[in-house]
Parts: structure tokens; sequence; C-alpha cells
């Protein structure tokens, strides 16, 4: 198998195992993402019981989301150095290990302790790995590749927070966490195993030779730190601008009188709209190339992202909560290919690993603020309100380094 691998790269075909990663990493990222964004279904469960207030609680995912972007740099750097497969396995089995102990959470540290293992220990260890493993394995495919990639977590936060309501309802929050631990380890155990290495880095980690081996990114005209400070920036305020309607839309609608249930529905319609609008943004991306994209993804959700406090029926939440996930997916896919196509193999893991954590910890804000200002107001219009105004920021970021680019592309050319 590996000896047809080496022979269809080397003919110039991206191998069919190719997409059998893809597969892989969609699941893995489909569960990572879906346990990080738990917090969501538990968040009024865990407050009617402990009486904890709203932002407070939401906290939880503010400490996983900063923990799983520290968490991937560490992360990164270890699949570079020693393979994908061990520290996806790792993170199997953390995953599934903390699910089951916030199952017995008991005060409000423990449960910002669990979560954030889940994002630095768990989370962390699959996306990023995951991520810039399947970036090596394509070139002509890259952006449609990394956009299903990329769509496995708007999948798993679809399917994990519904399927996990039902659990709520059903046999209550603590048992649902122990089910979850255990659906974790049954699939992500064994699927760990089926992780290769892209050929391109095993070969160059056979090789023994100092020769530098080819570099498959176009040159750019702006260097990997330049690009790297400026998308971190960029992706805080975009992040703040996503996660508040992630993790409060909801508790938003059932404050409107919808039933849990269908509430919790909203959010899967945001995240099933957002697994077909990633694969087409990274379509798009092959096209317009992905800071472009990235762009593009970014308006649609600024526009969008304060009418949910306009809404009143469970029809007119369904209706932009697909609308939303069609613009908001495209984000995180439009970063990664940015990193995909601008910056060197060498530095690949090192740049995705810091360009997440800058957006885990706009995440973390996003959702975080989302409960606050709810607490200092008794609803969710401010916090909505700077959700948009997060956006706009990260819309003048964006649009001042597509310019800067453009005019140094201009400059290059005119030599």
């Amino acid at each position: 198998m590996k000896g047809k691998v080496n022979q269809e790269v080397e003919q110039g075909r991206e191998p069919r195992y190719a997409w059998v990663m893809v597969t892989i990493a969609f699941i893995f990222l489909g569960m990572a993402f879906g346990a990080l964004v738990t917090i969501s279904v538990f968040l009024k469960p865990l407050v009617l019981e402990f009486g904890w207030s709203r932002g407070d609680t939401s906290f939880a995912y503010t400490v996983g989301t900063v923990a799983s972007g520290v968490g991937g740099i560490v992360m990164g750097w270890m699949a570079d150095r020693f393979s994908t497969r061990p520290v996806v396995l790792f993170g199997s089995i953390m995953l599934g290990l903390t699910l089951l102990l916030l199952s017995n959470v008991k005060v409000i540290w423990q449960l910002y302790l669990f979560y954030g293992i889940i994002g630095g220990l768990g989370f962390a260890a699959m996306v990023v790995p995951m991520v810039s493993n399947v970036g090596q394995w394509f070139n002509r495919n890259k952006g449609l590749a990394l956009g299903i990639t990329s769509a496995g977590g708007a999948f798993g936060q679809a399917l994990v927070p519904y399927f996990t309501r039902y659990l709520i309802t059903f046999s209550g929050w603590r048992e649902a966490f122990t089910t979850l631990a255990i659906i974790f380890w049954a699939l992500l155990i064994p699927l760990s195993l089926l992780v290769r290495t892209p050929p391109s880095l095993a070969k160059e980690r056979r090789s023994t030779s100092s020769e530098k081996p080819p570099d498959t990114v176009p040159a750019f005209p702006i260097t990997p730190t330049k690009l790297v400070i400026w998308l971190s920036i960029a992706v805080i305020f975009c992040c703040i601008c996503m996660a508040t309607p992630i993790i409060h839309v909801v508790a938003l609608a059932s404050d409107r009188g919808i039933d849990p249930q269908i509430a919790a529905g909203v959010l899967s319609s945001i995240m099933i709209a957002g697994l077909f609008g990633r694969i087409m943004f990274g379509k798009i991306a092959d096209y317009i190339g992905g800071l472009r994209a990235y762009l593009l993804a970014s308006l649609f959700q600024t526009v969008l992202v304060f009418w949910f406090t306009q809404l009143h029926s469970a029809a007119a939440f369904y209706i932009l909560a697909i609308l939303f996930g069609l613009g908001f997916s495209g984000v995180m896919t439009g970063v990664w290919i940015c990193v995909r196509e601008m910056i060197p193999p060498e530095f690949g893991s090192l740049s995705l690993g810091i360009t997440s954590l800058f957006a885990m910890i706009g995440m973390g804000l996003g959702g975080y603020q989302g409960g606050y200002f709810f607490d200092l107001t008794g609803n969710y219009t401010f916090s909505f309100i700077n959700a948009a105004l997060a956006g706009v920021v990260n819309l003048i970021i964006l649009g001042s380094l597509v310019l800067y680019v453009t005019r140094k592309q201009e400059v290059l050319l005119a030599k």
C-alpha cells in the first residue's frame, strides 16, 4: 500500500489514501468541536442545579477554547516530531476520560478544569495535527480537501449538542456526560490507528540528505511572521463574532418561549448549514484564494449576527440559522487555507497552532461576553451588538491585508 501511495505521488497524482485521511479528519474534527461546544446545551441544566450565573457557567467554554489554542501549538509540534497518530490517540483517550469526569462535577472550578482538559489535551491533539496532516496530502485540491475537513467541525457541532440534548432530557445531565464518554472512546480510539503520515513528510523524515526539499508553497509577498501576526489579530475579532451565537443562541431561543429541544435544533441548523458552507468556501478558495474566501465569509457572518436578537418564532430562528451557518462556516476554512497557501511547510504546523490559539481566544471571549452582558442587562441585545462590532473590526483588518498584499504583488510583477 505504501509503495502504491508513493507511486501515485511520483506520478503527480494525489494518493487515494489522501481522501481516506480527509474522511478520518472529518470525524475527528466533528467529535472534537462537538465536545467543546456541548456547554451550550449543558448551560441551563447546570445553572438550574447549581445556581451559577450564565456568565460564570459559559466561562467554561472560554477556558476550553483558550486551552485548546495553547495546546494546539504543543500538539502541532509533537505531531511534527513524532507523527500524527500517537498524538490523536492520546487526544482520543483524554477526551473520553474528561467527559466521564464531567459527569461527577460538583463545584464550578471542576467544570473549568475539565473543559480546559477537553480543549488543551483532547481538542488540541486532534484539530491542529489532523488539519496540518491533511493539508500536506494535497496540492491541486487543497481548498476542497480542507473545506471538507473543516466541515467535520460543523457536523460535530450540529450532531453532538443535539444528540446530547436528548440524553439530558431522557436521562439527566450527569448520565449524558457518561454516555458521551463511552461513545467517544468506542469511535475515536480505533479510528486513530488508521492515521498515516503524508508521503511528502515521510520521505523528508527518512532522508539523511542535508538538501532542503522543494517547497510546494508558492512565494508570497509577505513574510510568514507578518502574515501570522496579521491573521492572529484578525481572527480574534472574527471569532468573537462567531462564538456569541454558537454559545448563546440555544438559550436565547428558549428565552423566547421556544421548546428547549427545538431551540437546540437552531444550533444544529447553524452547524448543518455550516457543513455545506465549509465545503463551498473551500472550493471557492481554490478559485479566488484563501485570503479572499476568508474575507467573504467574514462579511457574511458580520451582516447577519445581530438579527438573532430580533426574532421571536422558531421558523425565523431556523431560517437565520441556516443563512448564518453558510457564512460563518467559511471563516476557519479560509484561515487554514491561508496558512497552507502562504507559509512554507516547515512552518505550517507552528503557524497553524499560533493562529488557532488566537482564534480560540476570540471564541472564548465571544462566549463569555455573551453571558456577561446578559447577566448585566437581562437580555442578549448588547451581547450581539458587540459580536457585530467585532465582526466589523475583523473586516477592516482583513480588507487592509488584502490591499497590502495586492499592492505588494503589483510591485513584484512590475520588476
